[in-house]
């Protein structure tokens, strides 16, 4: 028993002694409150950047403490994880032995320690074999666990997913059909969505329209939805996306005037500033005064807006194809528009305002040709559907 007591005791008083020392407060804080990895690596710190210097040697007989607690610290959750040897268990227990492995090789550069004359002797141990046994129980827990999941529903194949990636990180070469396997997973864990595309505007030919049910889903947040615009008969759809082009309205080109009187009011020349008696006054300086002379100037400026646009109206349909029902009708379209304003004037150009000066500087352009306007119009439809296809639910 007192053997015992003075195994608590002594530790205690090291760290009491200390305390008032200012460079290894911080460190003995962290042991006295049971932190013991914090006042390790608060002590390694402060011994890399120069263990020869007299206030951090004090450093080490705290380093000795923190090294031999954490790692009996470690050993006793080690011991509690594995009894029940999950996954999760596995992979702490894995990453302690890794750490204490770590804590080793950080002490081991900063040898040789001395305190007070005396070299301080760290135990260390070969965890080789302990990391090595780790890995593999984790690995093969993981494994283990993606078969069993696999033979479950698609949210099973999700989490057995997860678990392959897990071990493909950490243990690439464990097994040769990890790919085979995480590639699986992705399929039974995903929602399969055909998109299909019925044009009724002849206006639209097939180039324009080429890509248009290919959708990236790597724009979106859920991994797990996997689009096809053309049926693969080995694969069961979840979901079909059926969308209609129906009506185009082409608008002609049009010109819009309009005109905008300007006045304003400039300096013309000065005059002599006259007393009440018609003389020219005088400032202090004998000079006679002068002021600028203003008058009203006029302009008409005339603006010219250039017009031209298109619409594609159309309609997105989701079928759920697990139930084979209609989820969801969407009437939608795309459009592009065409404005350019240029401008031109007569009378005083100082009457103007700054705000026009811009299409006063344009000259009317040439339109857009009829399929630029289709294509944009074709381009923006896309956009819609694929903004809508990200707040699906599939």
């Amino acid at each position: 028993m007192k053997k015992l007591l003075s195994q608590l005791v002594v530790p205690i008083l090291i760290g009491f002694l200390l305390f008032s020392c200012g460079g290894t407060q911080k460190t003995t804080g962290h042991l006295q409150s049971g932190n013991y990895t914090e006042a390790f690596n608060t002590a390694v710190a402060k011994l890399s950047k120069d263990k020869s210097k007299k206030s951090n040697q004090k450093q080490i007989p705290l380093l000795k403490e923190a090294y031999t607690r954490t790692a009996e610290n470690d050993l006793t959750q080690i011991n509690t994880l594995q009894k029940n040897k999950s996954p999760e268990n596995l992979k702490k227990v894995y990453g302690y032995y890794l750490n204490m492995d770590i804590r080793q090789d950080e002490v081991r550069v900063l040898q040789p320690l001395y305190y007070e004359g005396n070299e301080v002797i760290f135990a260390f141990k070969d965890y080789s074999n302990r990391i090595s046994e780790a890995k593999n129980n984790y690995s093969e827990s993981l494994y283990d666990t993606a078969i069993k999941l696999l033979k479950g529903n698609h949210l099973d194949a999700r989490m057995a997913h997860q678990h392959l990636e897990n071990l493909l990180y950490v243990n690439s070469d464990y097994k040769p059909n990890l790919n085979e396997l995480i590639q699986k997973a992705k399929n039974k864990g995903s929602s399969f969505v055909l998109v299909t595309l019925k044009n009724n505007i002849k206006e639209i030919v097939k180039d324009s329209i080429v890509g248009f049910t290919s959708i990236n889903s790597a724009n979106f947040n859920n991994q797990w939805v996997i689009y096809h615009d053309k049926k693969d008969r080995k694969v069961k759809y979840n979901y079909q996306v059926d969308i209609s082009f129906d009506k185009l309205t082409l608008e002609p080109e049009k010109i819009v005037e309009e005109k905008v009187n300007q006045e304003g009011k400039v300096q013309d020349g000065w005059q002599y500033q006259l007393d009440g008696n018609g003389n020219v006054m005088k400032d202090d300086k004998g000079n006679d005064i002068k002021t600028a002379k203003y008058k009203i100037v006029k302009a008409e400026v005339l603006l010219y807006q250039q017009n031209k646009a298109s619409k594609i109206d159309g309609v997105v349909t989701v079928k759920d194809l697990n139930n084979k029902t209609t989820a969801s009708t969407k009437p939608e379209f795309g459009e592009a528009k065409f404005q350019h304003v240029y401008g031109k004037y007569r009378g005083d150009q100082r009457a103007i305002e700054q705000k026009y000066y811009e299409a006063l500087k344009s000259k009317a352009v040439p339109y857009p040709k009829d399929y630029e306007f289709l294509k944009y119009s074709v381009s923006n439809f896309k956009q819609k559907i694929e903004a809508f296809l990200s707040q699906q639910q599939f």
